[in-house]
């Protein structure tokens, strides 16, 4: 895999930055990886408007903590961004946002979004998982529809003392029945509190959606 690389826009270099992370596939083999970026890169290319939206939870966790935490926009991170729907969002309203995700489709569409709303914007592409985390480094993180319990404690530590975490994905509601979530081990009921034990919970809710279930979560260090 390609190692980490700077890019910058032809067009208008100055409003954002994009790089590669080197991925390494611990846990999932290349072919796996590949299958399922594949997978999103056709999502991506469709441009569905449940991945071009902001999330009405999201709208809605800004609205009631960040901005009464956060009054004066900072650093934020957008883990498995994608399409940038939270990201241009946060950096419209003059946030300093760095985007993660592992779609070259994705990331190119939100370059050329960036450039359109002339907001400026760090974009990485690569895996969650290979994002160099810094201690006490962002004011917010956004983490939607994507599961590697492995992320949460270097989300713990890069956030900074006060700093928030948004987080929304599916979880296994009913363990007797099969999930149509393509994660082969998603969450189960009341686990993500567990995983983020050293945060103050500011909301938690879960309920069903469909044969699955939806976790809806913010927190603060």
């Amino acid at each position: 895999m390609p190692r980490l690389r700077l890019y910058a826009s032809n067009d208008r270099p100055e409003l954002h930055r994009q790089k590669r992370i080197s991925m390494t596939n611990e846990e999932h083999s290349e072919d796996q990886s590949n299958d399922q970026r594949a997978r999103w890169d056709i999502k991506y290319e469709q441009g569905l408007p449940s991945l071009t939206e902001p999330d009405p939870f999201f709208i809605s966790a800004c609205e009631r903590f960040v901005t009464s935490s956060l009054p004066k926009p900072g650093a934020a991170l957008d883990l498995a961004g994608g399409l940038g729907r939270h990201a241009l969002w946060l950096a419209s309203r003059s946030w300093q946002v760095s985007v993660v995700d592992a779609s070259d489709v994705a990331i190119g569409k939100l370059s050329q979004a960036a450039l359109g709303l002339n907001v400026k914007l760090e974009l990485l592409v690569g895996d969650a998982a290979e994002f160099r985390f810094e201690p006490a480094h962002f004011d917010l993180i956004v983490l939607f529809d994507h599961l590697d319990r492995s992320l949460f404690p270097r989300i713990v530590s890069a956030l900074k003392p006060g700093g928030l975490l948004i987080c929304k994905m599916s979880l296994r509601w009913d363990s007797g029945k099969s999930s149509t979530t393509s994660n082969t081990n998603p969450l189960h009921r009341n686990e993500l509190p567990s995983l983020v034990p050293e945060l103050d919970v500011l909301h938690h809710q879960e309920r069903p959606v469909r044969d699955r279930g939806v976790v809806e979560f913010a927190g603060r260090k």
